[in-house]
């Protein structure tokens, strides 16, 4: 006949599960080795995705953990997580498809071939299309052919709902499976028929853990000149200054190009960028979850003497779990 177990030996296995449950975890890949060691979070672990630049805007790789301090509020973390590895992500790619993209749309395509050439073979990707509305060409996806199929199929007409294709980027990276999340913008133009302003995308991409990248190649025809002897911002300028604001909190980045030919080179970077990120974590020093954004700040140790520069996400919004 079996005993029931005495109170402290049930105390102390709730305890121990506890304690278990409350730390990250890490399982191994498959046996094949493609895959590194898988990262968990526990609700409360605040991540952050940095890359790490010289003076010569290449990548730097190598850098140990003690190099890096996180700061929340001014208030330094203690990192439970460092690594540099290539995880799986949720991918997005969005492509403006108006009319105005018809004479660009194959080196698109071609630039997004590359872009899904380098790839990481595990993650999970998206494609959207925008013109005048805003159309979900393929869901999550691991098979790069089904975008490559997609992107066969678009057809180039109308206007520019930039503001409504990254609204809907975002929050369908979010329903995405892996904690890592990217999306990868091209527009030739500036939003003119969104139903979302650009505040209130702002304000969407600001709490979402998506990291942006948006690359503009805008009309040569616009003014580049203000007027009233350039005191005032030319049309080109306040474009850029709307599309720049858009990824700058979320580590990611903006870019604008002069010539169409250096898309597929940018194409490169971004993807190349994806898969050499550093990796922090720290459980926030502050308990309080009131629904306030904390700024995240990631200093690396005498980065001014040697000339790196540290991009990642500026902050976030503590999950507000008071009724």
């Amino acid at each position: 006949m079996l005993r029931s177990s005495s109170p402290s030996l049930v105390l102390f296995m709730c305890l121990l599960a506890l304690q278990w449950t409350a730390l990250p975890s890490f399982s191994q890949g498959q046996s094949s080795g493609r895959r590194p060691a898988q990262f968990r979070t526990e609700v409360d672990q605040v991540v952050l995705y940095s890359t790490v630049y010289d003076q010569d805007n290449n990548l730097v790789s190598g850098l140990q953990q003690e190099e890096f301090t996180i700061y929340e509020d001014k208030v330094e973390q203690e990192i439970t997580y460092f690594g540099q590895d290539d995880v799986p992500s949720t991918v997005g790619i969005v492509i403006d498809s108006s009319g105005s993209m018809r004479d660009k749309f194959d080196l698109v395509t071609d630039a997004t071939h590359l872009f899904l050439s380098m790839n990481n073979p595990e993650n999970e990707l998206f494609f959207i299309s925008f013109k005048s509305e805003v159309r979900l060409e393929e869901d999550f996806t691991q098979d790069v052919e089904d975008i490559y199929d997609a992107l066969d199929n678009v057809i180039v007409s109308g206007g520019t709902a930039l503001y409504d294709a990254i609204h809907l980027a975002v929050e369908k990276a979010g329903e995405g499976s892996e904690l890592k999340k990217n999306v990868v913008v091209f527009t030739d133009g500036e939003d003119k028929d969104s139903y979302y302003s650009h505040e209130e995308l702002l304000e969407k991409v600001e709490e979402s853990d998506v990291q942006l990248y948006i690359v503009s190649f805008l009309d040569k025809d616009l003014p580049t000149s203000g007027g009233f002897f350039g005191i005032f911002k030319s049309a080109r300028e306040k474009i850029q200054q709307a599309i720049r604001t858009i990824p700058e909190n979320t580590g990611g980045e903006a870019f604008f190009p002069d010539q169409i030919e250096e898309l597929s080179e940018i194409f490169r970077s971004i993807a190349y960028e994806l898969r050499h990120q550093y990796r922090l974590a720290y459980i926030s020093s502050n308990p309080v979850k009131d629904g306030t954004w904390r700024r995240t700040d990631i200093v690396l140790k005498d980065a001014h003497q040697k000339g790196f520069k540290v991009r990642a996400k500026k902050g976030y919004y503590a999950k507000n779990t008071t009724p």
